[in-house]
């Protein structure tokens, strides 16, 4: 049996419950956990779903940490709102961690959204600041990346102390927007000399799909990583070919253990927008394979 059809072939019993905690003895200390970050739920996967459906689901599945997407809670919230929101996340166990990805492609539109994070108290907006192209187009494969609103969003970061998120969207012209932050370098190359809470929200499907190493990428800009996201494929030249975590094309075993190699301590959100509500049961696989990933790498 591979590793990877034995780390399968249990996520469905591990995603019923949460990871054994090893007693403290005199003889037996509980070792450092190797595994820093959370496990947690981008909230696109479940936008075709009430936030009320979506927190019954964490909680039956033990997902404790949600990135909220506004079709959740309306960037235009009030705060009356924002408090409501928080107390039924509490209700079921699940803290919000971060907000988006929120698309913003003016100055009032970034300044909305880190209001709107700075009001639900999360510490990452996850963001894709733009511009049109040449000839006036906005749509999705116009739009640009702006290094105009990132020199104004670093400013903000500073104001707010909150950490941007940037996230890569592919390379490739068929699949991916190529000059929206393709790459993770491409991000890097835009906010490394900006503030240091500008950032990479790391897509690892369009990494892994535009032909980079997603461990590599993960040890060059740890620094910078403020959020990732979990998805498979199942075409390794296609970045939105989404499949059962268990059964795609990328060794996520890999990718666990680089992350906590570089010590990151941020959440992690499995994203299965494409693939679900088609298949319920890749939800609860995807995370019971994720937490049995994270417990071999703990106790390699």
């Amino acid at each position: 049996m591979t590793r990877r059809s034995f780390l399968a072939a249990g996520s469905l019993a591990l995603a019923a419950s949460c990871r054994a905690v090893p007693e403290k003895t005199a003889d037996a200390p509980i070792p450092r956990r190797k595994v820093r970050f959370r496990l947690g739920m981008a909230g696109y996967t479940y936008n075709k779903f009430t936030i009320d459906q979506t927190l019954e689901a964490l909680e039956r599945f033990g997902v404790h940490d949600l990135c909220v997407k506004d079709f959740h809670l309306p960037l235009t919230a009030t705060a009356e709102e924002i408090a409501a929101f928080r107390k039924k996340c509490a209700g079921r166990g699940v803290t919000p961690y971060g907000v988006g990805p929120i698309y913003m492609s003016t100055e009032d539109e970034a300044k909305r959204a880190f209001d709107y994070a700075a009001a639900l108290g999360v510490p990452v907006v996850v963001g894709v600041p733009w511009k049109p192209a040449a000839d006036g187009g906005t749509g999705w494969k116009k739009r640009r990346q702006s290094p105009e609103l990132c020199a104004k969003i670093s400013d903000m970061c500073a104001c707010y102390d909150l950490k941007f998120a940037i996230h890569n969207h592919g390379r490739n012209p068929a699949t991916g927007v190529p000059e929206l932050f393709g790459a993770p370098i491409d991000v890097w190359n835009m906010v490394k000399d900006m503030d240091r809470r500008m950032g990479l929200c790391m897509d690892v499907a369009y990494t892994f799909a535009d032909g980079f190493d997603p461990c590599a990428e993960i040890r060059k800009y740890a620094a910078r990583l403020f959020d990732c996201h979990f998805r498979n494929i199942s075409d390794p030249a296609n970045g939105s070919a989404g499949v059962n975590s268990s059964d795609g094309v990328i060794d996520y075993f890999r990718v666990v253990t680089a992350l906590a190699e570089v010590g990151y301590t941020g959440a992690c959100g499995i994203e299965l927008a494409n693939a679900f509500p088609k298949n319920p049961e890749w939800i609860p696989a995807s995370v019971g394979y994720f937490r049995g990933l994270m417990d071999a790498v703990d106790r390699v």
